[in-house]
C-alpha cells in the first residue's frame, strides 16, 4: 500500500519511457500461471542463478524463507491494489491538483492532502484485495517457499498446509483446514465492510 499508491499515482499521471513495459510487468500475475512466476523468482534469486550468489554472499536467502514468500506474494498480489488506485486517481480532475500547486503546495503536500483524501476508500479496497489474493496464493509458493524456515521451525503457508492436508489425510482432512481459512477470510471481509460503512 505504501509503495503501490505512489506508484499508481505515477502511472495515472505521468508518461515516461518504457511505461508500457512497466504496465506489462505489473499485469504479468494476471496473464500467466503463478507457478511460472515462482520459477522466475527462483531463477532470479536461487543460490546458483541470477542475484542469488550475490545475496547469499551477504547472508540473504530468498528461497524457502519468510522474506522470499512475502516478496513473491506481494508481487503477485500488488497488481490489484495498483490498478484499483490508478483507476480512482484517473477519475480526479487534474485541475484540482493544478489549483493546489498554483496556491503554493508542493507535489508531496498536494498528493497527501488533495489526492489521498479523495481516494482513501480505493486504497483500502486495494489493500484488502491484495491481502486476500496473497492468502489465496499457492502456485508460486509451491516453487519458491513450499515451507518457510522460521525461528528454527518449518512453517507451511496456509494454502500449502491445506494442500498437504489433502495429500496426507484426504478430502476430510483438507475440508476442516479449508473451512478454518474460509471463516477467517469471510470474517475479515465482513468486519472490513462494516467498518468502511461507518467511516
Amino acid at each position: 500500500m505504501l509503495v503501490g499508491t505512489p506508484f499508481a499515482y505515477l502511472l495515472a499521471r505521468s508518461d515516461f519511457k518504457f511505461k508500457e513495459f512497466i504496465d506489462a510487468i505489473i499485469d504479468i500475475p494476471i496473464m500467466i500461471p503463478h507457478v511460472i512466476v515462482g520459477i522466475m523468482v527462483v531463477l532470479a534469486f536461487s543460490s546458483t542463478y541470477g542475484l542469488g550468489p550475490f545475496l547469499q554472499g551477504i547472508g540473504i536467502n530468498l528461497i524457502d524463507t519468510l522474506i522470499g514468500a512475502i516478496i513473491t506474494v506481494t508481487y503477485l498480489s500488488a497488481t490489484y491494489s495498483i490498478r484499483v488506485v490508478e483507476s480512482s486517481i484517473k477519475m480526479i480532475d487534474p485541475d484540482v491538483e493544478l489549483t493546489a500547486r498554483t496556491l503554493g503546495s508542493t507535489p508531496t503536500f498536494t498528493f497527501i492532502h488533495v489526492i489521498v483524501p479523495r481516494i482513501w476508500k480505493s486504497i483500502a479496497n486495494g489493500a484488502i484485495l491484495t491481502w486476500a489474493r496473497a492468502v489465496a496464493e499457492v502456485g508460486a509458493l509451491l516453487v519458491v517457499a513450499y515451507y518457510v524456515y522460521f525461528n528454527g521451525n518449518d512453517v507451511y503457508p496456509a494454502s500449502i498446509y491445506i494442500y498437504e492436508g489433502y495429500i496426507a489425510l484426504g478430502l476430510a482432512g483438507a475440508v476442516k483446514y479449508s473451512a478454518a481459512l474460509l471463516v477467517i477470510v469471510l470474517a475479515t471481509f465482513i468486519i472490513y465492510r462494516l467498518v468502511l460503512r461507518h467511516v
